[in-house]
C-alpha cells in the first residue's frame, strides 16, 4: 500500500506538468516551425562540400639510385635490400606535411577566391553567405606578387559602367601579405576602402596592387548577384588545405597493405580534384628528385675516382712502352716468379687501403664542414662493407634529410628541430670517433704493407736490373688497367640505374568526386534536429519556469504541501463578477461557491458553523471576493445571512454593495447601536455591516468587550455570520478574533499565493492553533492545464459546456 501511494504521489506531481505542457501545444507547433524554417534556409544557402577522393600505391622498398652501394658491392646487397624497405606511416606524414602542400598549391591558381551573394542579403549579412566559385566568372584578378595585398578581407566589386568597377572593403585587425617573400605585415586596426578602376589598368594602392581583367566567356549574369573576391596568402592556404585533407591506409589492420585514400571536404569540388592531383604530383617529383640527386652524387664519385685511375694507367703504359724500346727485352715471363706475386698481392692490398683511407678521410672532410653533408656517399660505393659504419652513415644520411626538411616546415626554435639537430650532432660524432678509429687502424695496416713491399722489393733487386724492371712496369700497367676497367663498369651501371629512376608511389585513381551530391549540408539530419529542438525549447522553458514558478498553481500542490483540508476552489471569472449570483447565476464560478457552501454543511451538520472568518496571506488573493459572494450564496440557500467587514485597514467591500451610514468601527466604540449599523442588501436574507469610521490602531477594538457582546447578538440573529478579516501576513487583527469564529477559511489564490506562505498555514494547522481550518483554491483557471475541466470562466455555464455533466470535484 505504501509502494502505491508513493507511485500515486509522483502521479500527482508530473500530471500538472503533462496538462501544462498540453495547453501549451501551440508553442511546440510554432517552435518546430521556426526551426524547420531555419533548417531549410540554412540547407539552402549554407556553403555545400562535397567529398573528393583519390588513392595512390606505395612500393614496398626504395628502388633505382638508392640501391648505388648495392650495385657497388656485391656482397652488401642483401643488407641494402633490408635497409631499403618503406616505413608508410613515415611516407604519409611526408605526404601530408607543410612541404608538400605547399609545393601543390604553388602550381595552382589558388591565390584569388571568386565569390557570388545573392542580392537579397543585406549588407552586414553578406560575408556570411558568400558562394564560392572557381572557373565561370565575371573577371579575373592578377595580382602584383612583388607588393602587399590585403588578404582575407572580402573585397566587394560593382559594375559602375562597362570598364570601370568600384571596389570596396571593410575590415578590423586585418593584414596584408606579399607573395614574393611570403611574409605578413603588421596587424592593420581597421580598414576601409572605395575605389573606382578601370577594367585592364592596374589598381595601385598601400594594401592593393591587382589589375581586374573581364573573362569574355563567362556566362555568369551580373545582375542576378553581386559579386566578391578574396585574396589568399599562401601561408593560409598551406593551414587550409592541410585541415582539410586526411591520408588513411585502406586497411589498416594490415600491414602488407600500401594503398592509401587521400580525401577531403571542399565546396568546390573542382578544387578539390586540382589539389589532390598536384599533391600526389607534387610527392612524386620530390621522391625521384632526391633519387636522381643521390644517383649524380654516386657517379661524381666514381668519375672522380676514374680520372685518377685514368691518369695513373696513362703513365703507367706511357712508362712501359718507353721502357721496352729501349729495351732489348721481349715477352720476358716473370709470372712464374712468386716473389713478384706476393709482390702483386701486397701492392694490391695497399691501394685497397690508400683507397679507404681517402674515402674515409674525405668523409671526415664533409663531416667536418656541415654545408657539405649531403656530399657523403654510401660506404658501399668504395667496396667498404663494415655493416657497423654503413649503418651509421645511412642513419647520419636519412636524419641530415629529414631534419633540412623540417626546417623547411618549422622554425629552429622548434623543439622537434632543436631534438633534431641534437640527434644529427651525436650521430656525427660518433661517425667521427668511428672514422679516427678506422684511419688509425689503416694507417697501421699501411705501415705493414709498406715495409712488406719495401723488403720485397729489396728481395727483387738481387734479379737483373732489365728483368725487375720490366716486371714492375707491366704489374703497374695491369693492376691500373684492371681497377680503371672495374670503375668503367661501376659508372656504367650507376648511369643506368640513373636514367631509369622511377617515383614509389603510383596512381591508382585520380581525384574525383564521390557520391551523387554534397555531403554537407544533410537536409534530412537538419530536419530531424530542427524538430527536437523544435520540440526541446518551449518544453525546456515549460520545466523550467514551473520549477522556478513559487506560486501555488494546481490542486494537488495544495494538498502534497500542507494537510489542511481543501473546502473547495473558485472558478476563474471575469473581472467585473461581484456578486456572481447576480450578474453571472448560471455561470462556473457561481457553482462553485454553491459546493463550498454545500461542503460547509458537509462537514458540520451539527450546526457549529455559524460564524465563518475568512482571510487570506497577502492582499489581492480574494478574500473580499470570496466573503461577499459565500454570503450571498448562503443567503440564496434561505439562511439569515451577516456579511461583516473586519478588514478596517483597507476594505474593499464597497466594490461590491451600495453602503452608507455607520458601521463596525462606530458600534464597537458605542457610538451607534446594533440596529444602527446592520444594513439590508438588495438580495433577501443578506445583511451587512459596513466597515465604519477609519481607525488608527483597529486592534484595540477588535480586543475590547463588545467584540464578543456583537457576536453574541448576531448569533441571536442569523444562521450564517461571514466576517473578512485582514490578510494574516500584514497585521494580528486575524488572531484577535479568531476565537469568536466557528470556521476558519483562509483563501489561496491560483497562481499568485506564495508556496512558501503553505508552510505557516500548515503549521498553526498542526499544532491546533486554529480551529475547523479550511482551505479555499481561489481564481482557478478553467482548460485541461490541470484537469480541472468542470471549472470554465462562461458565463452561460449549463448552455456552453454541454457534453459534461456538472461533477463534484472534492469526490
Amino acid at each position: 500500500m505504501e509502494n502505491i501511494k508513493k507511485v500515486n504521489e509522483g502521479s500527482a506531481d508530473i500530471l500538472p506538468l503533462l496538462y501544462k505542457i498540453k495547453s501549451k501545444w501551440y508553442w511546440f507547433v510554432l517552435s518546430t516551425l521556426a526551426f524547420l524554417t531555419i533548417a531549410v534556409i540554412y540547407s539552402q544557402f549554407s556553403e555545400k562540400r562535397y567529398a573528393v577522393q583519390g588513392s595512390i600505391l606505395f612500393e614496398d622498398r626504395e628502388r633505382g639510385s638508392t640501391e648505388v652501394g648495392e650495385l657497388l658491392n656485391e656482397g652488401n646487397r642483401t643488407n641494402a635490400r633490408d635497409e631499403g624497405k618503406i616505413a608508410l606511416t613515415n611516407e604519409i606524414a611526408k605526404l601530408t606535411s607543410d612541404r608538400m602542400i605547399s609545393a601543390a598549391l604553388e602550381d595552382l591558381d589558388f591565390k584569388v577566391s571568386y565569390f557570388t551573394i545573392e542580392k537579397f542579403w543585406p549588407s552586414f549579412m553578406k560575408e556570411s553567405w558568400l558562394n564560392e566559385r572557381y572557373s565561370d566568372f565575371p573577371f579575373k584578378i592578377k595580382i602584383d606578387s612583388a607588393e602587399f595585398q590585403l588578404v582575407g578581407v572580402p573585397l566587394y566589386v560593382s559594375f559602375v559602367s562597362e570598364d570601370v568597377v568600384k571596389i570596396e572593403a571593410h575590415g578590423e585587425e586585418v593584414r596584408a601579405y606579399n607573395f614574393s617573400t611570403n611574409e605578413y605585415s603588421g596587424i592593420i586596426p581597421e580598414i576601409s576602402f572605395s575605389e573606382n578602376v578601370k577594367l585592364g589598368e592596374s589598381l595601385k594602392s598601400k594594401y592593393l596592387n591587382i589589375v581586374i581583367e573581364v573573362d569574355p566567356n563567362s556566362m555568369l549574369s551580373q545582375e542576378d548577384y553581386d559579386l566578391a573576391f578574396k585574396i589568399n596568402s599562401h601561408k593560409a592556404l598551406v593551414e587550409r588545405y592541410k585541415n582539410k585533407l586526411s591520408a588513411t591506409p585502406v586497411d589498416e589492420t594490415n600491414q602488407n597493405a600500401r594503398v592509401v585514400n587521400l580525401n577531403m571536404e571542399i565546396n568546390i569540388p573542382s578544387k578539390g580534384e586540382a589539389f589532390i592531383n598536384s599533391l600526389i604530383d607534387a610527392y612524386a617529383g620530390n621522391v625521384l628528385a632526391k633519387k636522381n640527386l643521390k644517383g649524380e652524387n654516386s657517379i661524381e664519385f666514381i668519375n672522380k675516382r676514374i680520372a685518377v685511375l685514368s691518369d695513373s694507367l696513362k703513365k703507367a703504359e706511357l712508362a712501359l712502352q718507353q721502357f721496352k724500346s729501349s729495351s732489348s727485352l721481349l715477352d720476358v715471363d716473370y709470372a712464374k716468379n712468386s716473389l713478384y706475386n706476393r709482390l702483386d698481392r701486397l701492392e694490391q692490398e695497399k691501394a685497397t687501403v690508400d683507397d679507404q683511407l681517402s674515402y674515409y678521410r674525405n668523409t671526415l672532410n664533409s663531416l667536418n664542414s656541415e654545408s657539405q653533408a649531403d656530399k657523403i656517399v654510401a660506404p658501399a660505393a668504395v667496396g667498404i662493407s663494415d655493416p657497423i659504419f654503413n649503418q651509421l652513415v645511412n642513419n647520419y644520411i636519412q636524419l641530415s634529410t629529414r631534419l633540412q626538411q623540417m626546417k623547411y616546415n618549422a622554425t629552429d626554435s622548434n623543439p622537434l628541430v632543436t631534438q633534431l639537430e641534437r640527434d644529427v650532432a651525436d650521430l656525427r660524432q660518433a661517425i667521427k670517433d668511428n672514422i679516427s678509429g678506422i684511419i688509425s687502424s689503416l694507417s697501421t695496416t699501411q705501415s705493414r704493407l709498406n715495409r712488406e713491399i719495401y723488403q720485397a722489393r729489396s728481395e727483387a733487386n738481387s734479379l737483373p736490373q732489365n728483368e725487375r724492371q720490366l716486371t714492375v712496369l707491366e704489374r703497374d700497367y695491369q693492376y691500373y688497367q684492371q681497377k680503371y676497367n672495374a670503375m668503367m663498369e661501376k659508372k656504367a651501371e650507376a648511369e643506368v640505374v640513373l636514367a631509369t629512376n622511377t617515383t614509389n608511389v603510383e596512381t591508382i585513381e585520380r581525384a574525383e568526386v564521390k557520391g551523387n551530391g554534397p555531403v554537407w549540408p544533410k537536409p534530412a539530419l537538419f530536419m530531424f534536429a530542427a524538430i527536437i529542438l523544435g520540440l526541446s525549447f518551449p518544453l525546456a522553458f515549460i520545466v523550467v519556469s514551473d520549477y522556478l514558478d513559487n506560486r501555488v498553481s494546481d490542486k494537488d500542490e495544495l494538498e502534497n504541501k500542507t494537510k489542511v483540508p481543501l473546502l473547495g476552489m473558485i472558478a476563474n471569472g471575469p473581472k467585473d463578477a461581484g456578486v456572481v449570483l447576480k450578474k453571472y447565476p448560471n455561470s462556473a464560478i457561481a457553482e462553485s461557491f454553491k459546493f463550498v457552501r454545500i461542503n460547509l454543511q458537509y462537514f458540520h451538520q451539527e450546526g457549529n458553523d455559524h460564524v465563518v472568518g475568512i482571510t487570506s496571506s497577502i492582499s489581492g488573493e480574494g478574500k473580499t471576493f470570496c466573503s461577499a459572494n459565500l454570503a450571498a450564496t448562503f443567503a440564496d440557500s434561505g439562511k439569515r445571512t451577516l456579511l461583516i467587514c473586519g478588514d478596517l485597514r483597507k476594505p474593499r467591500i464597497h466594490e461590491y454593495f451600495d453602503l452608507k451610514g455607520p458601521g463596525l468601527t462606530d458600534y464597537l466604540q458605542e457610538f451607534a447601536t446594533l440596529d444602527n449599523v446592520i444594513q439590508p442588501t438588495e438580495f433577501r436574507n443578506l445583511d451587512i455591516i459596513a466597515p465604519g469610521s477609519p481607525q488608527d490602531d483597529p486592534t484595540k477594538l477588535f480586543e475590547s468587550s463588545n467584540t464578543q457582546k456583537l457576536f453574541d447578538a448576531l448569533k441571536q440573529r442569523y444562521d450564517k455570520i461571514i466576517v473578512e478579516t485582514p490578510p494574516i501576513g500584514y497585521v494580528a487583527d486575524y488572531f484577535v478574533l479568531i476565537k469568536h469564529f466557528d470556521i476558519n477559511l483562509f483563501v489561496v489564490r491560483y497562481k499568485y499565493t506564495n508556496k512558501n506562505i503553505l508552510v505557516g498555514i500548515n503549521d498553526l494547522y498542526k499544532n491546533n492553533k486554529i480551529k475547523n481550518l479550511y482551505l479555499l483554491f481561489n481564481d482557478v483557471k478553467h482548460s485541461g492545464e490541470y484537469g480541472y475541466g468542470y471549472l470554465s470562466n462562461d458565463k452561460g455555464y449549463y448552455t456552453k459546456t454541454k457534453k459534461k455533466a456538472l461533477k463534484n470535484p472534492f469526490s
